[in-house]
């Protein structure tokens, strides 16, 4: 499988895993990657962008990455980050 094929295999499962635990995902196919974005009561969408560098999704900043082979964890790790606080000092 080419390079290119590996990737949206990967960020199509990401996909999956993150449509599982309710968060609003679109899959980028020009430049692949994830287009996600998550509710909070009384604020506006919070809206990012992962990818696949290397063999890590990587969402923000380059220091937030995961294993491309724990696409569970990702997405768990995603979800927590865009429900957190963490992302207002991030510059989202």
């Amino acid at each position: 499988m080419r390079s290119r094929d590996v990737e949206l295999v990967l960020l199509g499962e990401l996909y999956v895993a993150l449509a599982k635990l309710g968060i609003d995902v679109q899959l980028r196919d020009a430049i692949p990657g994830l287009t996600v974005r998550v509710f909070r009561d009384g604020e506006r969408p919070i809206s990012g962008y992962v990818v696949l560098h290397g063999f890590h999704f990587t969402w923000w900043r380059v220091d937030n990455n995961h294993p491309a082979t724990d696409v569970e964890g990702a997405a768990q790790r995603i979800v927590d980050y865009l429900r957190s606080d963490v992302w207002r000092s991030a510059g989202s």
